[in-house]
Formats: structure tokens, C-alpha cells, sequence
């Protein structure tokens, strides 16, 4: 059977829906990509822009849940096109019991993914999650997760660094674009306010606002960082700031990707934008409280700071994983300005 996976021509991937999860698995698709002769990719639409330009897929397939493939039709239509392609193998890196059902539907012959929410019978290989002496979970670097999937197959081992491809055509964009939005010659600092996990991520946008002005001051650009619905969490910055910070509003992805490529420093709640940096080799300082580091900890890699305050949550457990705090949101309060600031200052050199 492994030999069999091995020796497969026609391979396909399930990307994880997150972009901070796409952006980590990237090692595995180098991985994939240095053995097969042919790998496509089927990912939600923002993760085909953000991998613009990428030598790994020979085809990016975007799965428009929300669009031309919701509901049962448009689930239909889908595994309709997966058909079409003839895969002889599929790898699942989401472990919902959905995206299983999607390659079996779309006539993926053999299906390669973690033993989750009750989907082996769907699967050829995989494995079970690790779990300690008590049955609970044991969480670890998301990139490395995906990696000990396809250990399963048998796959020459890789590094496990991620990495986001720029073209050329971004570059000249995001040039255009800063230009006009940050223009100057100071460090460029990028602040992500939001989250899209939820509230309980979130460090207060006023104390974002003081570090941003205490930038400004010290020569920086600063350029506000938001995804699509985080426009209150920007302005909330601004109006506590007292300034009117640019952002990325009318951006897309690979332009937005170029940017951040330019940036000295980015500034950001556990999400996204962190993970976008540290593919591009960017120092970050991350703001971190309910959400257990282990899962995104990356230190022979990233560059710049995790700031975390240990808190006692009784009779919650820290780090909670909550997506919104039942108390009083200590573990994010508890981190002081001065301390983000005088992690910003070092990571920029200042």
C-alpha cells in the first residue's frame, strides 16, 4: 500500500481553510512537491491568491463554499470537476470528516489523512492524533503536524520552514501602493488590531494605538494590517490613537503579500499577519494570551518576540482556548504598552 502512495502520478491536496494554518503547511507542500511529478491544490479562493506564484501546484482548484460551490449542488458541481482531474491520490491536511467526504465524492482513488471525526472508513492510510497517558491532546507546531502526516506515506524527510512566494508583478504593486499610503523612507511597521479566531485574541486597540504613535514618533511608517470584517477594530485604533493611520483596505492578498515583504516590523495579535511574516522572513512582535503557544511556535524560525503574561484563570484553565474571555480578559490586559513597545524598539533596532 505505501509503495503505492509513493509511486502516485496525479496527486491532490485539501488545504486548511485558515491562512495562518495554509501559510504553516507550506513546508508540506514543498515536501509533496520535491516528490511527485504533478500536485494540485484545493484550497478556499484567498489561499490561491495568497500563493500566487508558487512552483509547487501544477493546479490550484479555489473551493467556493460560500459561492458557486454552497449547498448541495454546489458540492455536487465540485466533486463534478475533482472527477474530472482522474486523482490517484489525495492528502487531507484539514481533519474535518467534510473535506474526507469531498475526495471520496470527487473519485480521489486512494485518501491519506488523520483517523478524525469518525472518517477512517473514508481513508486508505493516516494516523491517529497523539495523545498523553491521561487521553488529552498533545498540541505541537501546526506545520510539523501536517509534516508527520505525510510521514505516513513515507516521503524523504524536508525542512520545516515556511515560505511564501513574491512575484515580481506584487512587488511593483505593492510598491505603487505604499507609495501612496506610507510614503517615506522610515521603517516600515505593520499593526494587525484584529482576529478572526475572535474577541478573546484581541489586545486592547487602545494600547495597540499607544505603541503605533510612539513609532510614529520615533520616524516609523505605520500602516494599519486588516482582514475583511476587521474595518471596527482598525478604526478603533485610529480614534484612540488620534491619527489617521493608513491601512490595506481595496488590497488583495498577493499585493498584500508583497507588503508585508517591505515591512521592518509587524506588530499582531496571535492570527494571520504573524504567520504571513514569518514565511517572509519579517521579525514580529506577537501579542499571545488564551491560545497555547505550542500549536504556533516556530523559535529556530521566527524572528522578533512572543509576548505572553502567565495569568491564573481559576476555574478556567490558561491558556483556555476560548474564543471569547468569560472573565475579565486577564491574560491580554495584563500585557502592558511599555513591554510590547520595548519589544517593538528591539526587534527594529531602535
Amino acid at each position: 500500500m505505501l509503495d503505492d502512495l509513493l509511486q502516485a502520478d496525479n496527486v491532490v491536496v485539501r488545504a486548511p481553510n485558515a491562512l495562518g494554518d495554509l501559510i504553516m503547511a507550506t513546508p508540506a507542500f514543498a515536501r509533496l512537491a520535491a516528490h511527485y511529478k504533478r500536485v494540485s491544490l484545493v484550497c478556499l479562493p484567498p489561499g490561491k491568491a495568497l500563493l500566487e506564484g508558487n512552483e509547487w501546484f501544477a493546479e490550484i482548484l479555489p473551493y467556493d463554499r460560500k459561492g458557486e460551490h454552497r449547498g448541495l449542488l454546489g458540492g455536487m458541481k465540485f466533486a463534478k470537476l475533482l472527477r474530472q482531474r482522474g486523482f490517484d491520490l489525495g492528502i487531507l491536511l484539514p481533519n474535518s470528516f467534510g473535506s474526507a467526504w469531498q475526495f471520496f465524492q470527487g473519485g480521489v482513488r486512494r485518501r491519506v489523512g488523520y483517523f478524525k471525526e469518525g472518517r477512517s472508513f473514508l481513508l486508505h492510510a493516516g494516523r491517529e492524533r497523539d495523545h498523553d497517558a491521561q487521553g488529552h491532546f498533545v498540541p505541537k507546531y501546526t506545520g510539523l503536524y501536517f509534516m508527520e502526516l505525510l510521514d505516513v506515506i513515507g516521503l524523504p524527510p524536508a525542512p520545516l520552514k515556511p515560505n511564501l512566494p513574491v512575484t515580481s508583478a506584487e512587488r511593483d504593486r505593492a510598491a505603487t501602493e505604499l507609495a501612496g499610503r506610507a510614503p517615506g523612507h522610515g521603517p516600515l511597521v505593520l499593526v494587525a488590531p484584529g482576529a478572526a479566531f475572535g474577541p478573546s485574541k484581541l489586545w486592547p486597540p487602545e494600547r495597540f494605538a499607544e505603541v503605533a504613535n510612539a513609532l510614529a514618533d520615533a520616524g516609523c511608517r505605520v500602516l494599519l494590517s486588516i482582514g475583511p470584517g476587521e474595518e471596527a477594530a482598525a478604526n478603533a485604533v485610529r480614534r484612540a490613537a488620534g491619527r489617521e493611520y493608513p491601512d490595506n483596505t481595496g488590497l488583495d492578498l498577493g499585493t498584500l503579500k508583497a507588503v508585508y515583504q517591505q515591512a521592518a516590523l509587524v506588530l499582531t495579535n496571535d492570527t494571520g499577519p504573524r504567520h504571513m511574516a514569518v514565511a517572509l522572513g519579517v521579525p514580529v512582535v506577537c501579542i499571545m494570551g488564551p491560545n497555547d503557544p505550542r500549536y504556533t511556535a516556530l523559535p529556530q524560525v521566527e524572528k522578533g518576540e512572543v509576548v505572553r503574561q502567565p495569568v491564573d484563570c481559576a476555574p478556567y484553565s490558561w491558556p483556555c482556548q476560548l474564543k471569547q474571555c468569560p472573565i475579565d480578559h486577564r491574560c491580554m490586559t495584563a500585557i502592558s504598552t511599555g513591554r510590547v513597545l520595548a519589544a517593538c524598539k528591539a526587534a527594529l533596532g531602535l
